[in-house]
């Protein structure tokens, strides 16, 4: 039976590029995991959710909604290496256990911030009053619910990832 892997996994509302492996290629998907990646999503404004993307219930509302100019200054100063706190809703393991996992269960615990870097963010369009188009390029590990969570903290209003595209990984893209 040939081998099968696949570079990174995606939310469970997410589309886009998922680069998959067979046989003796699964080799490579390291390289692959470590490739820049981009993403295209829309933050909804207002509301914060348990999963910081729309499938989770709503636990913060907010009545202010950031105006694109101010959406468009905070994000071209966010570059380099940054600290970030994955969502609750992730599959980092905390002792040994997965987080979405402990947070079905309603257990209390804390994720440890990690290290990730944003090479550009750039505001897209304004569909609607308060969702936001915005296209992102990361490195590996870089989680946009916790980016839209944090955005919306920094622009003193709660948020939520809408819509989630991976358009590229390394080489992989979506046309």
């Amino acid at each position: 039976l040939s081998k099968i892997g696949h570079a990174g996994t995606l939310d469970p509302l997410a589309e886009g590029v998922l680069p998959i492996a067979i046989g003796n290629i699964t080799k490579l998907i390291p390289f692959i995991n470590n490739a820049i990646k981009e993403y295209e999503f829309e933050i909804k404004w207002g509301e914060q959710t348990l999963t910081d993307d729309r499938e989770g219930e709503i636990i913060n509302t907010c009545s202010y909604i950031p105006k694109v100019k101010a959406i468009c200054d905070k994000i071209k100063n966010i570059r380099g290496t940054i600290w970030q706190s994955p969502p609750k809703a992730s599959a980092v393991k905390i002792d040994g256990k997965r987080a979405y996992r402990l947070l079905r269960n309603k257990a209390q615990f804390e994720i440890k911030k990690k290290l990730v870097t944003i090479y550009e963010a750039q505001f897209i369009d304004q569909p609607h009053y308060n969702i936001s188009k915005i296209k992102i390029i990361c490195g590996k590990g870089f989680y946009i619910r916790s980016f839209a969570r944090d955005l919306g903290e920094i622009l003193y209003t709660k948020a939520h990832v809408y819509s989630l595209k991976r358009t590229k990984v390394g080489k992989f893209t979506i046309n």
